[in-house]
């Protein structure tokens, strides 16, 4: 797959994550961006997904810790949070490969796997922030559903986890991710493989994942 494995991905996350824009107006109030040029206050949009119905987010009977082969250490922006990795699995890569708004990425040293974190200052409630990547995910891949998603303890921090699977320039593919917010921001932990591979390179995967620490 490589490049064109990539390219897909790079599409994909480009669009869907910057479909909306949390912003602060001079007058400090907290409003929504959308790609269409319109915008709303974050209250409101807040209410809106408040107001609606869905399924309860279960919560794992598991906790999940940093494990001893993560090596080496990233901070994130503002120190807001730092990610744990084996440099034997994954090697950094340039965050604006993947995609202009994210603050970290990794390649998987072997395989088609790809990781990234996107950061904002903002605190958004953590319920919903899969419901954002969900509808993001759902403007350029109609067919993006969730498969899991469950909340998690997580080096005793609460983090929602959920895999979602779709279908972007012809291509099946899984996203697997850790979605974490406080006082001091929110946090989309990303990272993707084909549907196909996602069972094989799993433990990796949820390796890098667990190497997560809030600050």
């Amino acid at each position: 797959m490589g490049k064109l494995f990539f390219t897909a991905l790079f599409s994909l996350l480009l669009i869907s994550l910057q479909a909306q824009e949390i912003a602060v107006t001079e007058r400090g109030d907290s409003v929504v961006l959308y790609s269409n040029g319109t915008w709303d206050y974050y209250d409101n949009y807040r209410m809106d997904y408040r107001d609606q119905e869905g399924p309860v987010i279960p919560f794992s009977d598991k906790t999940y810790k940093k494990p001893g082969s993560a090596n080496k250490k990233v901070n994130g922006m503002n120190d807001a949070y730092e990610i744990w990795y084996d440099a034997k699995e994954w090697r950094r890569i340039p965050a604006g490969d993947i995609n202009p708004e994210a603050d970290v990425a990794f390649q998987a040293q072997r395989g088609d796997v790809y990781s990234m974190v996107i950061y904002e200052e903002m605190e958004i409630p953590l319920a919903n922030l899969s419901d954002i990547a969900l509808e993001n995910a759902l403007s350029v891949a109609p067919d993006m559903q969730i498969i899991e998603r469950e909340y998690r303890i997580v080096n005793s921090d609460t983090i929602v986890f959920m895999r979602m699977d779709g279908t972007t320039q012809g291509m099946k593919i899984s996203y697997y991710s850790y979605y974490f917010t406080d006082e001091d921001g929110s946090i989309q932990f990303h990272t993707f493989t084909g549907q196909s591979l996602l069972n094989k390179y799993k433990e990796k995967i949820e390796d890098l994942l667990n190497g997560f620490m809030n600050k």
